[in-house]
Order: structure tokens, then sequence, then C-alpha cells
């Protein structure tokens, strides 16, 4: 905007080194439209002083939004609401759901027989540890249990 009333100063100059005779009807319709052109410029970079500080501010309240978003309802990756990083678009409620929900399978090597076993992430109790399919010992002692035999 300051190009506006940049050039409607050099309007009023220019009037200015006419030396307009004020008395002169034409020159009394030039003098008041550049006092017009002068008034409407500087109320549009008023506005446009405005517009900016409101930008400023919706930016800020939109920072603001997006981390309360982020505190109440976390990520947005979580499209299917299984807790899961995936992009699924399954009822995850579902017990019998296929997807990438919570089926991801972790392998354990039987600390007792060897065997190589294969367990889903969501079958896996982490109040007791799994069992060997092979052997039936489990996969990890418990160290409090380990304490009270000794």
């Amino acid at each position: 905007m300051s190009k506006l009333t940049d050039r409607t100063a050099y309007l009023r100059g220019l009037a200015d080194g006419m030396e307009l005779d004020k008395e002169k009807k034409e020159n009394k319709l030039l003098l008041e439209m550049l006092s017009v052109l002068d008034e409407m410029a500087k109320e549009l970079s008023e506005v446009e002083n405005d517009m900016d500080e409101l930008q400023d501010y919706v930016d800020d309240l939109d920072a603001d939004l997006s981390d309360v978003e982020e505190v109440m309802f976390g990520e947005e990756d979580d499209e299917c609401g299984c807790g899961h990083d995936c992009d699924c678009d399954c009822d995850c409620d579902d017990e019998d759901c296929d997807c990438c929900c919570g089926e991801e399978e972790l392998s354990f090597e039987c600390p007792s027989c060897g065997e190589t076993v294969l367990l889903k992430a969501s079958d896996i109790d982490f109040d007791e540890s799994p069992v060997c399919s092979a052997c039936g010992e489990p996969f990890f002692v418990d160290v409090e249990d380990e304490d009270e035999d000794e």
C-alpha cells in the first residue's frame, strides 16, 4: 500500500507545483478529489496493517489449536482408531480383523528348547509370559520368581 500513498503524495506535489487557484471551480474539484485520494490511501494502508496483524493473530491461534488437538486427540495418523500407525479403513473393534492393527507377529526363540515361535502381538498378555508351543515352557522367567527360589 505504500505505493498508493506514495503516488497520492506525488499527485499532491504536482498539484502544489502547479499552484492551482483554489477559487476556480475546476481546481476545487481536482483538489477535493486529491484530498479524497489521500484519505483513501491512508485508510487502505491502515486496513492492510490491521489485516497483517489479524493474520499474525490467526496464525498464532492456529498453532495453539494444533497443540491442543495433538494433546487432546493425539496423532492423526491413526485413522481407524486402533492405536497403531496404519492406513487401514477397518473396524478394529472386530476381533477377527486381519488388518495390520495389532496383528504384527513377533518371533521368539524358546530359551528351553531353542524352537522359534511366532506370536501375534495382540495375543501377548503382559501379565504372564508367553509359553512355547513346542515344549510348554515360558519364554521369560520372572526375576521375582528367581529371587523367591533362592
